[in-house]
């Protein structure tokens, strides 16, 4: 089987990879918060989406499937930016909780600023393996 894979597909590979071990974190992380916002949501849809459209790929490896392949991972940098908005957006308060209740929350809430950037990543690793300029394989 691993005869087969070319560069190209190694990498696409490895971005699905990428993408299953987001998933992973992304309902790990987000589990307390999915019945409270409902884009928490997103990263877990957008993850599943690129572990199945990468390993579709990855096995019938077809011109237009490749094409649909590297726009989600241009959309995925936008999940990415758009993941970075939402960790920054400030905490609301809420006008019947105490002093101490509200700063409790904000410490339970405290989000890291930059693991969006994650889908980026994988997203570049996906498009190095799927552009035409790098391609290791004629057909």
């Amino acid at each position: 089987m691993f005869k087969q894979l070319t560069l190209n597909k190694l990498l696409v590979l490895v971005t699905s990879i990428g993408f299953s071990f987001l998933l992973l974190d992304t309902t790990i992380e987000h589990w307390k918060t999915f019945k409270q916002e409902i884009m928490t949501f997103i990263p877990l849809i957008f993850s599943l989406v690129g572990l199945l459209l990468g390993i579709i790929v990855v096995i019938s490896w077809k011109e237009k499937l490749i094409y649909w392949f590297q726009i989600m991972l241009f959309v995925s940098i936008i999940v990415s930016v758009a993941g970075i908005y939402f960790h920054i957006e400030p905490f609301e308060e809420e006008t019947n909780m105490t002093a101490e209740e509200i700063e409790h929350e904000a410490n339970e809430k405290d989000k890291p600023l930059l693991a969006p950037l994650s889908f980026t990543g994988i997203a570049v690793i996906g498009l190095l393996g799927t552009m035409r300029k790098w391609q290791a394989e004629v057909k």
